[in-house]
């Protein structure tokens, strides 16, 4: 953290540093624009004499005058330091660039006597401002920018702790799915349990593994998939049909882990409720730069369950992984849903 800080004070003094000196050189180019050699050198010592005026005018307005009374809504207060700060450093300015600068590098720029009136005070404070505008219309542009950069990074952080918590989610709800479809099918025929137990242990070997990464091969997904299915197909028996059906070369593509499971597990547990007939299909199609997934679920009778959070939870990593380049299209009837998702590279 204090590297942090460190790294971050230091750029900060870099900025400053190429203000300065791009301030110093585009001023001294503009007023000696097509004068001699020596006419540069003279408003090049001009500008590096009278800095520090100008860097603690522009300091003291910037970081002091107007933290504290303007944006505090104390703004009689902030004209009336505006102003004391313009004679005061105009004054400054006047005796240093006369005295300093003009007497010694040039005396044909001196002042006449009694320069220090009114009219030439206002005039030169009025000029000297300029800088001060610049700076500040710089710093409410980097200002901006930083707000914006923390903004996206707290949008990206959030995103970020929300697909953890939707991926943490999805474990204990497939755990605790499939161990009470274990507990109807051992009250139903002991026969199938050690079977539904074996494909149960192989089943989520893999699955807790591959649901800690960020993103996984689509075919270790199938893989994921084909065994879900199997271990249904023990519990519901010829009530369930499923079909995963994938072509195209799917080793180039990655997604994130069990992104089609929510909606899997919702059918699942609608089709241990009742006694329809369902058919679960799964077509995957992989190209060059597209990839489709469609999830089908149809029954012999009309069906009704909620996929909302579901639906959301793959919006949501879908947006986090392929902002963008993904679109969902659902079909629905009385009998019949499908979801398919398209990721475009």
């Amino acid at each position: 953290m204090n590297l942090q800080i460190k790294n971050t004070d230091k750029s900060k003094l870099i900025v400053h540093a190429i203000f300065w000196a791009t301030w110093i050189i585009s001023f001294t180019v503009i007023q000696s624009l097509g004068g001699t050699i020596e006419e540069y050198f003279i408003w090049f010592m001009y500008y590096i004499i009278t800095l520090p005026i100008f860097v603690v005018h522009t300091y003291l307005i910037a970081y002091l005058l107007l933290p504290k009374t303007f944006f505090n809504n104390r703004k009689i207060i902030f004209g009336l330091g505006f102003c004391l700060l313009l004679i005061v450093f105009s004054v400054l300015e006047l005796i240093v660039s006369n005295e300093l600068v003009f007497s010694i590098f040039d005396n044909s720029k001196t002042f006449d006597p009694g320069y220090l009136n009114a009219k030439n005070v206002i005039i030169s404070g009025i000029g000297n401002h300029f800088i001060i505008f610049v700076f500040l219309a710089i710093k409410a542009v980097r200002s901006w920018h930083s707000a914006n950069i923390k903004k996206e990074k707290l949008v990206q952080t959030n995103a970020e702790t929300k697909l953890e918590t939707y991926r943490y989610q999805i474990q204990p709800i497939i755990v605790l799915t499939l161990m009470e479809e274990l507990e109807l099918v051992g009250e139903r025929d002991e026969k199938s349990t050690p079977e539904m137990i074996v494909r149960i242990s192989a089943f989520l070997n893999q699955f807790l593994y591959e649901g800690r990464e960020e993103l996984i091969p689509m075919h270790t997904e199938v893989k994921l998939m084909e065994t879900y299915m199997e271990i249904h197909k023990i519990g519901l028996e010829k009530r369930l049909t499923s079909n995963i059906v994938h072509s195209g070369n799917l080793n180039s593509f990655v997604i994130p882990p069990l992104l089609l499971m929510p909606f899997i597990n919702n059918a699942i547990k609608h089709a241990y409720t009742c006694n329809n007939l369902f058919e679960i299909t799964v077509v995957i199609k992989g190209e060059k730069k597209y990839l489709l997934i469609s999830f089908t679920f149809w029954s012999d009778k009309e069906f009704k369950f909620d996929e909302s959070d579901s639906l959301k939870i793959i919006q949501n990593r879908l947006k986090f992984s392929y902002s963008g380049k993904n679109r969902i299209i659902e079909n629905t009837d009385d009998n019949f849903r499908e979801i398919s998702i398209e990721i475009f590279n």
